[in-house]
């Protein structure tokens, strides 16, 4: 059975299977014996024979049918007339040959291949299995009808059966690589990590320099240990043996580009590989992902402002080959880094059109109209009402709250000020009272009043402080992330607060759970917060049920907090995301509104599910693979453009 607690990681590129039938579609074989006594016919056969190897097809079907003519109740005349009709591409005639053929000698086991191999070709894959399977029951020993019958079971997804037939081939023929490597993908597909190891290692020891194998092998390190170092070498072995492996060079790029922040040399080290693929596929030009390679390579570029101009060349490159909403974006906001701001306004634009539900041009062209640029504003409007009006109403929307968004974040930003400054004062005031109480007698009515205004001052600075903290946010710095791991410390910290309120945990935490991408103290604070509010829900005590687990359509991971507390009145629930709301009687409002943009930041997504005395679960969706381009949110103390934007176009394709 699989291993229900892995996850194949998006590095390696789809895994196919090796399909040696098809190189061998142009042999002939050697011709039958003909039980024919007649010479004329014999040469006839002969004939035809000869102009299947000089691949004259039409001469072959023309110098078959004299023969049958002559013989027609000869089955090797028919089965070698259908291969003339096959080879020609005739498929209804050549069929019709080898089912005469079979017809005349029923328990010839290469007419039933022959004809499974059409009816493969064909797409009629379930009758080529059951000639395949026939040739099987008359010939065990011929190594063609398992192979392809795995190859078909492969693509019905009958990985189990393709699995067994490609064990038989191989008992059949030990030496048969193909079939070997066929089964270790197959293993890959079906997550039986270990199996698959042991072939791939069993091919290097026939075949040291299969470089596929080595490939294979780094996948499979990936998902068995996580070793990076690794799988870096198990690809940079796939390289050496073939230096145009480029699915080799392309997984060891985003392997480096993926850990750059980790480690910096990696930066240097994956553009060298995008370099070197884009080399190389000048003269091979098979490699199907050169608009990614060219996304990725400006994203890289992109880290440095002083390589801006590599990273525009490059983002353009890409775009030649196919179109993305997000490099539109990127390229934006490369332009105003340049300060060429027509430009960067044209691209946002060119984004919005390719995905008019795409977030972040929205964002960057509300900050050009605000900022820079509000007499575009009305400009657009006209336009998308005009060139787009089924789309117009959606994507105004989408503006509208991006203006909004703005807008806020220069309230809160002029509000943090003006808290801060109250802030210092009350401190200044807190100090000062302190003195005051220390000189008046400690026995003395107004000296317990002193005490009460000082108390009641101390929470109010606490109160102040908390607040501030809640509306200034740091900047993102996106790594892996090991979101088992901050629950686990967030579980640990938090033991002596659920034995105050009388709170059990529960958490089931999903084995190989996959990393995200993601900032994780930004996410320590997110699950905090949460576990916060489901113990305050609890407010008799309870029981809070943590877990995690992968998500493979679309790849993400779930982590669910479940509380047996007070619920949240449907009523209600439209409201608790809003700055400033709180059902708290002493709290900020802001906890969850900061949750919900931290989920946000990290392309993610939070869902709620509560009922008025049922308890609360609050479900958060974050994705698998992609480095998740940080959106900045509306608590944010940002700066005029608040996209990190060198990871965004990456952050998509990854």
């Amino acid at each position: 059975m699989p291993d229900s607690n892995s996850t194949i990681q998006s590095n390696f590129l789809e895994h196919s299977l090796r399909d040696t039938s098809r190189e061998k579609e142009d042999s002939v074989s050697c011709p039958e014996s003909l039980p024919s006594m007649s010479k004329e016919v014999n040469d006839q056969y002969l004939l035809g024979y000869w102009h299947l190897q000089e691949r004259r097809y039409s001469s072959a079907i023309k110098t078959y049918r004299r023969a049958l003519e002559l013989d027609w109740g000869c089955a090797a005349i028919h089965h070698s007339l259908g291969f003339a009709y096959y080879k020609e591409g005739e498929f209804e005639s050549a069929k019709a040959a080898f089912q005469r053929a079979i017809s005349l000698n029923p328990k010839n086991a290469n007419y039933h291949y022959v004809l499974g191999q059409l009816l493969q070709d064909d797409g009629a894959s379930m009758e080529a299995i059951d000639e395949f399977t026939r040739a099987i029951e008359l010939d065990s020993s011929q190594v063609e009808p398992w192979y392809n019958r795995g190859l078909l079971y492969d693509k019905l997804d009958k990985f189990e059966k393709a699995c067994d037939d490609f064990k038989q081939a191989i008992e059949v023929k030990p030496d048969f690589s193909d079939a070997r490597h066929n089964l270790g993908v197959l293993y890959i597909k079906r997550r039986l990590w270990d199996a698959a190891k042991q072939v791939f290692e069993d091919i290097l020891v026939i075949e040291p320099k299969d470089a596929d194998a080595h490939y294979h092998l780094a996948e499979i390190h990936q998902n068995l240990s996580g070793n990076i170092d690794q799988v870096i070498d198990n690809l940079h072995y796939a390289i050496e043996r073939d230096v145009d492996h480029l699915d080799a060079r392309y997984s060891l790029g985003k392997l480096y580009a993926q850990n750059r922040y980790n480690r910096p040399d990696y930066r240097q080290k994956a553009i060298d590989q995008f370099i070197e693929l884009i080399k190389r596929n000048e003269s091979l030009h098979d490699f199907d992902l050169l608009d990614q390679v060219f996304f990725i390579l400006g994203s890289l570029y992109d880290d440095d402002s002083e390589e801006a101009d590599l990273a525009i060349a490059a983002y353009r490159a890409g775009l030649e080959h196919s179109p993305s909403a997000p490099v539109r974006n990127n390229l934006g906001l490369l332009y105003l880094q340049k300060n060429q701001f027509e430009k960067a306004t044209e691209e946002f634009r060119k984004a919005i059109q390719l995905d008019s539900e795409y977030e972040a041009p929205y964002y960057n062209l509300a900050k050009l109209y605000f900022y820079e640029r509000d007499e575009e504003l009305s400009k657009d409007l006209r336009q998308w009402l005009t060139l787009q009006p089924q789309e117009a109403v959606p994507m105004i929307k989408m503006l509208t709250i991006s203006l909004m968004d703005v807008a806020r974040a220069e309230a809160y930003h002029s509000l943090y000020s003006k808290l801060h400054r109250v802030k210092n004062l009350i401190s200044v005031n807190g100090v000062q009272l302190r003195s005051v109480l220390r000189r008046t007698d400690s026995s003395s009515e107004s000296h317990n009043a002193l005490e009460r205004i000082f108390m009641q001052h101390e929470e109010c600075y606490n109160e102040m402080v908390a607040l501030l903290q809640s509306l200034r946010m740091e900047d993102s710095v996106f790594g892996l992330v090991d979101v088992n791991r901050i629950l686990e410390t967030l579980l640990r910290e938090l033991k002596s607060v659920f034995e105050s309120k009388k709170v059990k945990w529960q958490h089931d935490l999903e084995a190989h759970l996959p990393s995200v991408k993601g900032d994780s103290s930004q996410l320590k604070e997110a699950f905090h917060n949460l576990i916060i509010n489901a113990v305050d829900a609890m407010i008799s005590g309870g029981i809070l049920r943590i877990q995690t687990n992968y998500q493979p359509e679309p790849p993400e991971i779930l982590i669910s907090f479940t509380d047996t507390g007070i619920g949240i009145p449907n009523a209600i629930q439209h409201k608790i995301y809003q700055p400033g709301y709180t059902l708290k009687q002493n709290g900020s409002g802001f906890g969850l509104n900061i949750v919900q943009q931290i989920v946000r930041d990290h392309k993610g997504r939070i869902d709620l599910d509560s009922e008025e005395g049922g308890g609360t679960t609050f479900s958060i969706y974050l994705p698998v693979d992609p480095e998740v381009a940080p959106i900045k949110t509306n608590l944010q103390m940002r700066p005029i453009f608040y996209e990190a934007h060198h990871d965004l176009a990456f952050e998509e394709i990854v």
